[in-house]
């Protein structure tokens, strides 16, 4: 396993958590902010699939 996919799987493991989080916050404000974590960490998992070539084809 090369180093781009280490990160990948740990940026996974990072976006679990923080679906966790969300689903757990008990106010509004905790969720919302929950939220726009969680949506970066689906934005950088993106871009490190459209980065590197061979990892996106595994992926699918």
């Amino acid at each position: 396993m090369n180093r781009t996919d280490e990160m990948f799987f740990e940026m996974i493991e990072t976006y679990q958590r923080h679906a966790q989080a969300v689903k757990n916050a008990k106010y509004q404000k905790t969720r919302e902010i929950a939220e726009l974590v969680l949506d970066m960490d689906i934005t950088a998992m993106w871009f490190l699939t459209q980065r590197t070539s061979d990892t996106r084809y595994r992926l699918m």
